[in-house]
């Protein structure tokens, strides 16, 4: 998992925080700001934050006080997809993108069937 939370960070510019709060997002799906706060011994105006940078990122969507992630190869590749925007970077398939997203995706099915 430490794996994938640096790919997250390098791949497509999460902080530390932001990629503890994705991660948990897709291990344990729909969840609130107080469960992802204490699970992750953050604070809520932490978290709150975390989700809206991430909101803002395009990687969750919340509904009705919950938050959830895509799915996780949309969210990747949209992620990826603003970071080139915004470096100014030109926006084509990357097989580490394409990988991270197959881990995810492998990661969070294999938390559901748990």
């Amino acid at each position: 998992m430490d794996k994938i939370k640096e790919a997250l960070i390098s791949k497509i510019n999460l902080t530390d925080k932001e990629a503890q709060v994705f991660l948990f997002l897709i291990i344990n799906g729909e969840s609130t700001v107080a469960s992802i706060s204490a699970a992750l011994k953050l604070t809520l105006e932490e978290s709150e934050q975390e989700l809206f940078d991430l909101l803002e990122k395009g990687l969750i969507l919340e509904l009705s006080g919950k938050y959830q992630t895509f799915h996780p190869k949309f969210s990747i590749i949209n992620a990826y997809r603003r970071h080139c925007q915004k470096m100014g970077i030109e926006f084509k398939k990357n097989l580490q993108i394409d990988s991270l997203a197959s881990s995810l995706e492998r990661m969070q099915e294999s938390a559901r069937t748990k």
